[in-house]
């Protein structure tokens, strides 16, 4: 990894408070679009996670209603498996008419970029780029992301680690306790300027694979900041996943 600014220096983004009505958003005028990426197969899950029922919406629905939320005003581009574009379209545009459907990829990073290339069709400066699979993320900590990218090449979403952290030698043996002070866990919304996501994407040469996008702009020396949630985000990965969000949401809602 580079030297990059970023969620490693344990010092993050502005707090809640100063950005916590959507009337203080900061880069309206950078064209901001979000990018909701639901285009995986949840071979994980066995099924269509996003397809599942979450209170009265399903988990995709959840998702993009609080990035609508946050900022109304800013342009939607939602990704989908290509053989299910029409379906995704025909069941969300109702609760989202003004939003771009677009095909994915065979990886989520294929997904991200076809997205990005969308946005960028339609003029955006800085994208926000979210996990379908993320339906809590709060309308809150959406627009501090965004607001918390400042002067920065992108910033990120983040939690702390709130258990303690060993580092474990391969004889399984433990090495080290971690200091968890500088460490965080990364969520999305991921918030990058698309110039700076583009440099990033073509330092990479088109061989490299990865989990998310900050990661290309931390290898490129960019600044990326860290912006501590304050509100649970949990992402669906299996059905024991989904129950515990049903949960939450009952409570939370």
């Amino acid at each position: 990894m580079s030297s990059h600014r970023s969620s490693a220096s344990g010092h993050d983004g502005p707090s809640q408070s100063a950005v916590s009505d959507n009337s203080k958003f900061k880069i309206q005028n950078s064209k901001l679009c979000f990018v909701c990426v639901g285009a995986g197969q949840g071979s994980r899950f066995g099924s269509d996670k996003l397809a599942q029922a979450l209170g009265e919406r399903t988990v995709f629905e959840s998702a993009l209603g609080a990035l609508v939320t946050a900022i109304p005003a800013a342009p939607l581009v939602v990704v989908v498996a290509p053989d299910r574009l029409q379906e995704w379209r025909n069941l969300l545009r109702p609760d989202f008419p003004e939003a771009l459907f677009v095909g994915g990829g065979a990886r989520r990073q294929d997904s991200v970029r076809a997205g990005v290339d969308a946005a960028i069709g339609l003029g955006s400066e800085v994208v926000a780029i979210h996990d379908a699979a993320r339906p809590l993320v709060d309308p809150r900590d959406v627009l501090s992301v965004v607001n918390g990218l400042g002067g920065a090449d992108g910033a990120i979403l983040t939690a702390r680690v709130p258990d303690t952290v060993k580092r474990v030698a391969t004889d399984g043996l433990v090495a080290e306790t971690v200091d968890r002070e500088g460490l965080r866990l990364a969520l999305t919304p991921q918030v990058f300027r698309v110039a700076c996501l583009q440099q990033a994407w073509d330092a990479t040469g088109g061989e490299s694979e990865w989990t998310d996008e900050s990661i290309l702009l931390e290898n490129a020396g960019m600044r990326v900041r860290s912006v501590v949630a304050h509100h649970p985000n949990p992402k669906v990965t299996t059905p024991s996943d989904l129950r515990g969000i049903r949960i939450l949401a009952e409570v939370t809602g």
